[in-house]
């Protein structure tokens, strides 16, 4: 009785056995079993270069399939692939720092995707100075201007144009490009910035956008003025039409300020306008008079000397006259 039920229990295991062998080989045809050879591998790969010509590849660019949270980074020669799992229709994103996000969204006909994506670069401030410009005038009158000057490249050559923005309440200025100096330009004084004082705005941020020819809008930098020269330097001679020699000797009184700075003099004919004739820059802020090193020409003169610190602020002495005979 025993042996029967050994033997019935042996060939159980075998029958039990056989039917998982058949069971293996039998055809994956679940649309979502892996082994499925009727399963369709779907995939998204293409290139991401830039927009400016030549197109360069853009390598470490972001790429996300964002129906499955999936990302790859761009190899060195632009090149990604994504493996997808769920085909059914999404967007696909690219993001690289420095470049105008961009996507496209992709409606699957077959079970391959390309796409080449050409990148936007966000323009970049090169340089910025923003700095007040104060003049003394008889009897003792002070005008005061604040000039701004941006220097941006674009390797897109797509800039539409360019704004001077404050932070505190959005006010935007147009700036004007200056196409000598390759600069964004403008000057503005109390009523341009809608203050009594233009001390009134310093420490606050300023912001520099630009908008592309797309109609996008970006900032790009910011600024903020850091100080109005007040202080006047006083001319010592010679003054009141003095008669001088071809080269003379320009002297002012000591100056202190309380900060660095440097000065320079400028020396002006009395034509109109008046035009420079010599000009002295970075004297240092311990000297108190300098010489015309070339001969001046019978004629009237007048001479200004200016204090300029290391934010580019400056302000300008009252005029000085004299004769060379």
């Amino acid at each position: 009785m025993e042996k029967t039920y050994i033997k019935n229990f042996i060939l159980f295991l075998i029958a039990l056995i056989s039917f998982i062998n058949l069971s293996c080989d039998a055809p994956h045809l679940n649309p979502l079993d892996p082994q499925n050879p009727l399963k369709k591998s779907y995939s998204i790969d293409g290139y991401v270069f830039t927009f400016s010509l030549p197109r360069l590849p853009i390598s470490n660019a972001l790429v996300i399939w964002q129906n499955e949270n999936k990302a790859v980074l761009t190899s060195s020669n632009g090149y990604f692939k994504i493996d997808v799992q769920n085909f059914a229709n999404g967007w696909l994103k690219v993001i690289q720092d420095g470049y105008k996000q961009d996507s496209t969204f992709i409606i699957w006909k077959s079970n391959k995707f390309y796409k080449e994506f050409y990148l936007n670069q966000i323009p970049q401030v090169d340089s910025i100075e923003f700095y007040s410009i104060l003049l003394n005038q008889y009897p003792n009158l002070q005008s005061t201007t604040l000039n701004l000057r941006v220097k941006i490249s674009d390797r897109d050559n797509d800039i539409d144009s360019v704004f001077f923005e404050r932070s505190s309440d959005k006010l935007k200025f147009l700036l004007n490009y200056n196409p000598q100096t390759k600069f964004y330009e403008r000057s503005f004084d109390e009523f341009d910035l809608n203050v009594d004082d233009l001390s009134e705005l310093i420490g606050i941020k300023f912001n520099i956008l630009v908008k592309d020819f797309s109609g996008d809008l970006f900032k790009i930098g910011e600024e903020k003025l850091n100080r109005i020269i007040k202080n006047e330097v006083t001319l010592e001679s010679p003054l009141n039409n003095d008669t001088v020699s071809a080269r003379p000797f320009l002297r002012w009184r000591r100056f202190i300020p309380g900060f660095k700075f440097s000065f320079s003099v400028e020396v002006f004919n009395d034509e109109f306008p008046p035009r420079t004739v010599w000009s002295k820059e970075n004297i240092s802020m311990d000297e108190t008079e300098i010489q015309v090193n070339t001969n001046l020409p019978s004629g009237n003169y007048f001479w200004v000397v200016w204090c300029v610190d290391q934010f580019l602020n400056r302000a300008r002495s009252k005029p000085g006259s004299f004769v060379v005979k």
